[in-house]
């Protein structure tokens, strides 16, 4: 069963991570009686390859600005979660290890790792993304009729950005993995440990 276990689960595991991208892991909400209503976020993917968020806006300030002229903030997690990638792949590879415990054990470190990993591209993307918005929003006060000075502050910019359900599901995942593997590999010494 442990061998079974460790076959599937945790290539199943790392595959679901990666499909995880897909689905917003950090982004934007909020809404203010005079400049309207943003919410926007970034998939795991955006975050490789720099692209540029899904969005929804209602705002009068958004209506003087056309969709070429959009500047999306830049959450700056490029390389980390290039790295992240490199990693779930690796999680994958583990299932090729013929060795149950050694299999094990690898699927757990390598879960750890990526679940680090991911909290701390997290909290980088989450801390480029305020920094970024205030310095668009800085350059937009000079352009427009309304005043952004209440909601161009780092305070203000913290309290709307934050996780999106990508990136707790892709933790949870993560650990479940991790936990799953070292569960997995004691058992596998225990049933090699010759009996007293």
């Amino acid at each position: 069963m442990s061998s079974v276990l460790s076959r599937l689960w945790s290539p199943s595991g790392f595959a679901l991570v990666v499909l995880l991208l897909l689905v917003p892991f950090v982004g934007v909400s909020c809404s203010d009686q005079d400049l309207g209503a943003l919410d926007g976020g970034y998939t795991g993917f955006d975050l490789v390859s720099g692209g540029a968020p899904g969005y929804e806006v209602d705002s009068p300030v958004a209506d003087m600005v056309s969709i070429e002229q959009v500047v999306f903030p830049d959450p700056g997690a490029r390389v980390l979660a290039i790295v992240l990638i490199v990693l779930l792949v690796m999680g994958l590879v583990t299932a090729l290890l013929p060795v149950v415990r050694v299999r094990a054990l690898a699927g757990a470190v390598v879960a750890g790792l990526a679940a680090v990993l991911l909290v701390i591209t997290q909290l980088v993307a989450q801390s480029t993304l305020v920094t970024s918005m205030r310095d668009l929003l800085l350059v937009k006060m000079v352009n427009v009729p309304q005043d952004l000075s209440a909601v161009a502050t780092e305070e203000y910019l913290s309290e709307v950005t934050g996780s999106r359900v990508g990136f707790w599901l892709a933790l949870v995942v993560l650990l479940a993995i991790g936990v799953t593997n070292v569960v997995v590999s004691v058992r596998a010494r225990r049933s090699r440990r010759p009996p007293a």
